[in-house]
C-alpha cells in the first residue's frame, strides 16, 4: 500500500471558525465490524482500488448467468464491471467510510484512490483514467476546447476521472462467465477490453466530497476551532481541477451538465429530440448530480473561502428551484437542451433527487423556498412512488423510481438519513409529522437486515438491491446475493448517525 505524499508546502490559515463551517460532528461512532471488514477487504489484490461489488463463490454461475438476459454483449461488460469494476462513487463512500474509522491505516487506505487519480494512471489502462483535449476528445468549453487538457501532467487543469474504472488497473479483460477473451460484435474489436469510458459529473463531484472529508479529518481541529488550508495537499488540489472542470459546465439555468461534450451515448431509436451520440450527456442535466456537486462546492468553499464556489452554488440553488415541481411538490429529475432551450425531464420518477435533496439542503432550507411543510410533502410523494409496503402498510424500504415490488438499500439507507432529519425538524412544528417521519425510518431500518448477508465469520455486507431488473436510467439492479460497497457504505452511515453531504469528524 502506498505511503501518504508529504506536501512540499504548508500554508496554515487559521481564518475560518468552526462556528462558519457548518459540520456535523458525531462523537464517538459505533462502527459495525462485521460490515468495516468487509468494506477494507473487499479491494483488488493488485492495486488495492476497493471493487464495487461482491458476488459469493457459490453464487457467481447463475448471477453471471443472468446478465445474459440484456443480451450477450451487454451481459459480458456487466459481469465484467461487476467482478472487477470500481464505480468512483462507490469508490468514494469507501473512502468516507474509512476516514470515520479515523485509524492511521484507514486514512493511509482511503487516500490511495485519491494518488491514483491525481496521477490520472492506473496499471496497464496507463493514464486512461482522466478526460480531456486534444488525445480523448472531450469538450468542456465550446469555444476553449483546449481549457481542459487530457494530458496528465497539465496538473490542475485536467477533466473528470471516468465515473467506472477497472480496479485492477486492466485494459484487456475476460469474460468472467467462461473465461473467454473474444466475442464476435464487441465494441470496437472481438478482444474483449474495458468499454466505459464516461467522465460523468455526478460521480466526480462524490470523488471531491470524500477528498474534503479526508482533508477535514487530517486539518481540521474543531476542539481549538482551527482549519489548516494546506494548498498542496492532493486532497485540495485535486478537488480543485475537478471544481474547475464542473464549473465549465454550468449551464445558463445554473445546473452542470451531466458530462462534457464527446462522452458517447448509444441513443433509442424512439428518441426524436435530435441528440447526437456524442452530445447527449453533454445536453443533459441530472438533478442528482447537481444535488452532489451542491455539497462538494460548499466544502471547498468553507475550508477556501473562494467566492467562485459560492457563486456556482447558487447557480445550482436557481437550477433546484427550476426543476421543483410545484404541484407535484418534487424536483424532476433534470432537463435537457433543444435549440439553446432548457426543457424540464419529466420522463421518470427519481427517487435518489427527493431524499438526497433532503440530505444536502435540509428540511429548513427546503420549506423556506418552496413553503411551510414543503419537505414532509416531498417525502409524502416518495412514498407514493417508490415505497415498498407491508401487509400492515408500513414502508419497508424504497426503490429507484415508479415502483413498490422493488428495494434498493443504498437509495433507502439516504431516505432513513433523509428521514432522521426530517423527524428532527418537524417535531417542533408539527409533531405529528414528526412522528411518521420518525415512524418510517423504523420501519425500513429493521427491514433492511433482511438484505445482509452473511460472508465469513468476520464478514457481513448488504446487497446491493432485493432483486434484479431494469433501472430506466441506465442500468440493472442487481441479484440480492450481489454484495455492494455503496449499499455496505451507506448502512454504516445510517448507524453512525452520518450525512456524507456534510463535513463529519
Amino acid at each position: 500500500m502506498k505511503k501518504l505524499l508529504t506536501p512540499l508546502i504548508t500554508v496554515i490559515l487559521t481564518i475560518f471558525c468552526f462556528s462558519s463551517i457548518e459540520a456535523q460532528i458525531p462523537i464517538g461512532y459505533d462502527l459495525d465490524l462485521h460490515l468495516l471488514n468487509w468494506i477494507k477487504s473487499n479491494v483488488s489484490q493488485s492495486t488495492h482500488l476497493p471493487l464495487s461489488f461482491y458476488i459469493p463463490p457459490q453464487a457467481k454461475k447463475q448471477i453471471y448467468q443472468q446478465m445474459d438476459s440484456s443480451g450477450q454483449i451487454n451481459g459480458a461488460i456487466e459481469r465484467t464491471i461487476t467482478k472487477e469494476g470500481l464505480d468512483i462513487y462507490d469508490g468514494a463512500v469507501y473512502q468516507i467510510v474509512l476516514t470515520m474509522a479515523g485509524g492511521s491505516q484507514d486514512l493511509q487506505q482511503a487516500f490511495v484512490p485519491l494518488d491514483y487519480y491525481w496521477r490520472g494512471s492506473i496499471g496497464k489502462l496507463g493514464s486512461d483514467i482522466r478526460s480531456g483535449y486534444p488525445i480523448n476528445l472531450f469538450v468542456y468549453d465550446t469555444k476553449h476546447p483546449e481549457a481542459v487538457s487530457s494530458d496528465n501532467n497539465s496538473f490542475g487543469r485536467r477533466g473528470f476521472i471516468f465515473r467506472i474504472i477497472d480496479a485492477n488497473g486492466e485494459f484487456l479483460v475476460n469474460d468472467p462467465k467462461d473465461g473467454s477473451k473474444t466475442m464476435a460484435g464487441f465494441p470496437q474489436e472481438d478482444r474483449l477490453h474495458w468499454v466505459d469510458w464516461k467522465p460523468v459529473a455526478g460521480e466526480n463531484a462524490w470523488v471531491v466530497m470524500a477528498s474534503m472529508q479526508l482533508y477535514y479529518k487530517k486539518y481540521c481541529d474543531p476542539s481549538k476551532d482551527t482549519c489548516n488550508y494546506d494548498t498542496n495537499s492532493v486532497e485540495i488540489r485535486l478537488s480543485e481541477e475537478l471544481a474547475r472542470a464542473a464549473m465549465m459546465l454550468q449551464s445558463q439555468c445554473g445546473g452542470i451538465r451531466m458530462a462534457p461534450l464527446g462522452t458517447y451515448m448509444a441513443l433509442s431509436k424512439k428518441d426524436k429530440r435530435n441528440f447526437t451520440n456524442n452530445n447527449w450527456w453533454y445536453e443533459h442535466i441530472s438533478t442528482e448530480n447537481n444535488i452532489s456537486w451542491y455539497a462538494a462546492l460548499r466544502m471547498l468553499y468553507q475550508i477556501t473561502g473562494k467566492t467562485e464556489y459560492k457563486q456556482a452554488m447558487d447557480g445550482i440553488e436557481k437550477y433546484m428551484h427550476f426543476v421543483w415541481d410545484t404541484k407535484e411538490r418534487i424536483f424532476q429529475q433534470g432537463a435537457y437542451e433543444i435549440n439553446g432551450q432548457w426543457v424540464i425531464s419529466r420522463e421518470h420518477f427519481a427517487l435518489d433527487v427527493q431524499t438526497w435533496g433532503l440530505d444536502c439542503f435540509g428540511p429548513q432550507k427546503l420549506d423556506a423556498w418552496f413553503g411551510q411543510g414543503a419537505s414532509f410533502h416531498m417525502w409524502q410523494a416518495a412514498k407514493k412512488h417508490a415505497g415498498f409496503f407491508d401487509a400492515q402498510d408500513q414502508i419497508t424500504g424504497v426503490g429507484f423510481t415508479d415502483e413498490h415490488d422493488r428495494i434498493s438499500v443504498e437509495w433507502t439507507a439516504g431516505a432513513i438519513i433523509a428521514l432522521e432529519g426530517l423527524g428532527e425538524y418537524y417535531m417542533k412544528t408539527n409533531p405529528v409529522w414528526g412522528q411518521e417521519a420518525s415512524n418510517d425510518k423504523m420501519t425500513m431500518r429493521r427491514s433492511m437486515e433482511k438484505l445482509r448477508y452473511k460472508i465469513s465469520d468476520t464478514q457481513e455486507a448488504y446487497s446491493y438491491s432485493s432483486r434484479r431488473g431494469w433501472v430506466p436510467f441506465g442500468w440493472n439492479s442487481h441479484d440480492p446475493r450481489v454484495m455492494s460497497m455503496a449499499s455496505t457504505g451507506w448502512m454504516i452511515f445510517v448507524d453512525a448517525g452520518v450525512n456524507p453531504f456534510w463535513f463529519i469528524h
